[in-house]
């Protein structure tokens, strides 16, 4: 089955985008410079989205204000039903900043500590004398990644309890002293859910809504375990350019990810989680630059944290990729521009790399800037 990949293209359309704007703004005022970046976010998509390379949502904000907001092809190609703004899609590794902004509310609440052993709080767990929850949040505990499970695979379809999925990878060996070095695995933030779970005697799914979504007003935002509150979510494709359009033929339970990566959300919703990230409205700024903060491999807790360049100039960058079957997407934060970067899409990615959409991310970044 054939994979589309907008990735080619996308140096060729920013490059054409910033070529047409470029005169415009030798004879405009720096007062219509949000217009011409508007124009020429709304020519690089729409093209992208003409070749059918490009399906799905984006929003791209500076300084608090929107300069795209919109859908672009289809959440359903068999029902006709069009990708819009607030259009909900399944954001796969986006949950894992929910995750951990869940523990940080509850460090500071007192009910735990980020280096309290993960045995404290889940007994019996197979190493859980020596993994704290800080080697969970940043990735370096070295438990093994139970989407490798032959096991889980064999029983993708099916829901599963957060213990359930525990056993999938606790009896496996470590692969490295906790806390030597970093290794993504979605174990990881499987384990701080159980956690989460534990301490505050709520699921996952209502701590978060309770907490985290009623607060900030992100009501087409959950973690849906049966799939009841989003119908219409967008499906995922593998391929777009056939006729008719291949939706993904995986499917996996969302019990499955689940504070892993079972989260489903809306641009427009994103958009509120970043903006709620600059304030201390969740939690104090001291945790939250101790979220933001890097360990090994670049990774904070829930966020990566390096440097998007953008025409050879680096800017900070608080960022988070995700994947799920048929559909992927990238949250850029650059924090000291305050520019904010959500793009979703809803077809398969090619590489399953993180790195993947970061073209896609310079490009929009290199037309924010294009006008300064």
């Amino acid at each position: 089955m054939k994979r589309i990949s907008s990735m080619p293209c996308l140096g060729l359309l920013a490059a054409l985008a910033l070529t047409l704007a470029a005169p415009a703004a030798a004879h405009q005022g720096g007062g219509h410079a949000y217009g011409l970046v508007k124009q020429d976010l709304k020519l690089y998509f729409q093209t992208l989205a003409d070749a059918r390379a490009f399906s799905g949502a984006v929003l791209v904000a500076r300084d608090g204000k929107i300069l795209l907001e919109r859908g672009y092809g289809m959440a359903d190609y068999e029902q006709g039903i069009r990708n819009r703004r607030d259009t909900v899609y399944a954001v796969a590794s986006f949950t894992k900043a929910f995750a951990a902004m869940s523990i940080m509310m509850l460090a500071e609440r007192g009910q735990l500590d980020v280096d309290d052993p993960v045995a404290e709080h889940i007994p019996g767990f197979p190493n859980g004398e020596v993994i704290t929850i800080r080697h969970l949040l940043n990735q370096t505990s070295g438990l093994y990644e139970y989407l490798l499970s032959p096991d889980l695979w064999a029983s993708f379809t099916l829901a599963h309890t957060p213990m359930e999925l525990l056993d999938y990878f606790v009896y496996e060996p470590l692969g490295f002293t906790p806390g030597s070095q970093h290794q993504y695995s979605n174990s990881n933030y499987v384990t701080l859910g159980v956690i989460i779970e534990n301490v505050s005697g709520l699921p996952f799914r209502d701590f978060i809504r309770l907490n985290i979504l009623d607060p900030l007003e992100m009501d087409h935002t959950s973690y849906d375990p049966f799939e009841l509150d989003f119908p219409d979510k967008a499906i995922g494709y593998d391929d777009i350019t056939a006729d008719p359009p291949v939706p993904t033929s995986i499917y996996a339970h969302p019990t499955i990810p689940y504070s892993a990566g079972g989260m489903a959300s809306t641009v427009e919703d994103l958009y509120r989680w970043d903006q709620a990230l600059y304030t201390e409205t969740l939690v104090s700024a001291a945790t939250l630059e101790e979220m933001f903060t890097p360990g090994h491999g670049d990774y904070g807790f829930g966020w990566y944290i390096d440097e998007l360049v953008v025409d050879g100039q680096p800017h900070k960058q608080i960022w988070h990729w995700g994947s799920f079957f048929g559909l992927h997407g990238y949250i850029s934060r650059l924090v000291d521009d305050r520019v904010t970067i959500i793009i979703q899409l809803n077809i398969s990615p090619v590489s399953d790399s993180p790195e993947e959409l970061r073209p896609m991310a310079e490009d929009v970044a290199a037309i924010v800037f294009s006008h300064d």
